[in-house]
């Protein structure tokens, strides 16, 4: 294969797919769950106001820093951040490699419930005690932390079946993998839930749904934790931190636009979350309606487990024996694609700076990254998998995103070898180098505080993940010390 044809299959296609799949990797749990419940627990329009925001003074400027980074310095976040700052940009590198690695890690499980689930409604198999089955049939949930428990095999064949799926595309080039599945994947995602959402609305008292759902209570808007719920939920919805977008935006053409992307990055993954919320709403709407319920009352949890395969298993019990398989099989395919196209980002991002840093092939790096992450999730497979996940969630998902973004501001913003004039430098330049920081110091800060007063095994977990993590990616910088930027430019 000449030099020509690597370099085209090592691009995105089209601007557009490039735009879909990083959609793609925005997507997520967070979205179709995971927004309905936050909105939902904060007062409806009271938290889409801070979110939206949220998005034009944090969300999009950060996009589009990521998005510069990978496309001007043609590198994965470890390799820019050894360009911008050396030995000790490259540990906040693979830092944030580490995290992708323990989210992908269970995210690939999570994903792996959606498949199952899938199967289980289209075979009308989700009996009426929807908490006991999830919890205890299909978990085999333990009490604590400590307690292993059994291996759930329903859990553990789907992990296995969205691990090879994802080796499968990702091992591909990158037009021809990610690019393809994520151009038909989303846009078929986007439709199924905008039906979906007006199909909910439509059931008897469904419509009331939006008044829920758009009506703001203002007095929430002077509640500290919805704002930190805020920006959360951004954070983690478009994986700011992590350089999943860096990652993806190093395969750009010169001609791509990256302010223009970033900016239908946003608003997609908005749109998402929205309509998804929508139809979630609607659904709540028709069971507030039918059975005489108070609105408020119907979720006891913001849990996005319990939104997705509790709940919304008992709202398919209202639609009739028939139509329940039907809704019930679309909505958790929409899960599952959600998910799916997250673990593609996620083995992205991770085996693209093993590729580069260990002067891998492509295949190899995937295969490698593949491999661990499906070993290491073989442990969230057991009975403590909640448990587990809800101990390392606030720090891989949060403290960690938060450390993420600061660094990224440091090294790319304010750094000796900071980058020049990327896109909207004017007023996204401003917010990036002075709300974002101050935001990102308070609510670092304000989780610190949260995190050291309860002071038992979580917490231990938690910081021993982090003491672990700075020291494999020490090591790995010293593994890969010797390597040059010069050999590397050479080897493009």
């Amino acid at each position: 294969m000449s030099n020509q044809q690597n370099l085209c299959n090592s691009t995105w296609k089209s601007q557009t797919g490039y735009i879909w799949s990083l959609i793609g990797s925005a997507v997520g749990f967070a979205n179709i769950l995971s927004f309905s419940a936050q909105v939902y627990k904060n007062g409806g329009g009271a938290f889409l106001i801070p979110y939206c925001m949220a998005l034009f003074v944090l969300g999009i400027p950060f996009l589009l820093l990521e998005g510069t980074i990978g496309s001007r310095l043609k590198s994965p976040l470890v390799t820019a951040y050894g360009l911008a700052w050396g030995s000790l940009g490259k540990v906040f590198g693979w830092l944030a490699v580490l995290a992708c690695v323990s989210i992908g890690s269970f995210y690939i499980v999570l994903t792996g419930y959606s498949v199952a689930y899938t199967y289980f409604a289209a075979m009308n198999e989700i009996p009426e005690d929807t908490k006991s089955f999830f919890l205890n049939s299909f978990l085999k949930t333990t009490p604590s932390l400590l307690e292993m428990g059994q291996l759930s095999w329903p859990v553990f064949l789907s992990t296995v079946a969205v691990a090879i799926l994802s080796w499968v595309v990702v091992g591909r080039a990158i037009r021809d993998g990610i690019e393809r599945v994520c151009t038909i994947f989303m846009p078929l995602l986007a439709v199924i839930m905008t039906l979906f959402a007006v199909i909910a609305l439509l059931l008897p008292g469904g419509v009331n749904g939006l008044v829920y759902y758009l009506q703001p209570n203002f007095e929430k808007l002077f509640d500290v934790a919805l704002w930190r719920d805020v920006f959360g939920q951004l954070f983690f919805s478009l994986s700011l931190g992590l350089g999943i977008v860096v990652g993806y935006s190093r395969h750009t053409q010169q001609q791509t636009n990256i302010a223009r992307a970033m900016l239908y990055v946003a608003l997609g993954d908005f749109a998402v979350s929205f309509i998804s919320g929508a139809a979630i709403f609607g659904c709540l709407a028709h069971i507030s309606y039918t059975q005489n319920i108070p609105f408020d009352s119907i979720l006891t949890s913001d849990s996005t487990f319990e939104i997705g395969f509790i709940v919304f298993p008992q709202i398919l019990k209202f639609f009739g024996p028939t139509l329940s398989q039907a809704v019930g099989m679309i909505f958790f395919f929409c899960v599952f694609i959600a998910g799916i196209t997250g673990v593609f980002s996620i083995i992205e991002s991770i085996a693209g700076n093993v590729e580069v840093e260990f002067r891998l092939t492509r295949k190899q790096a995937v295969s490698v990254t593949t491999a661990v992450l499906m070993a290491l999730g073989i442990f969230f497979c057991f009975g403590n998998a909640m448990h587990l996940i809800d101990t390392l969630a606030p720090m891989v998902m949060g403290t960690n995103m938060l450390i993420g973004g600061l660094g990224l501001i440091l090294a790319f913003v304010y750094g000796k070898k900071a980058l020049q004039d990327y896109p909207g430098k004017d007023f996204y330049g401003f917010c990036l180098r002075y709300i974002a920081p101050a935001l990102l110091g308070i609510i670092l800060a304000g989780t610190f505080i949260q995190d050291f007063q309860n002071l038992n095994l979580a917490f231990a977990v938690r910081w021993g993940w982090l003491g672990v993590a700075l020291l494999l990616s020490y090591s790995f910088v010293q593994l890969t010390k010797k390597e040059s930027v010069e050999l590397l430019a050479t080897n493009r």
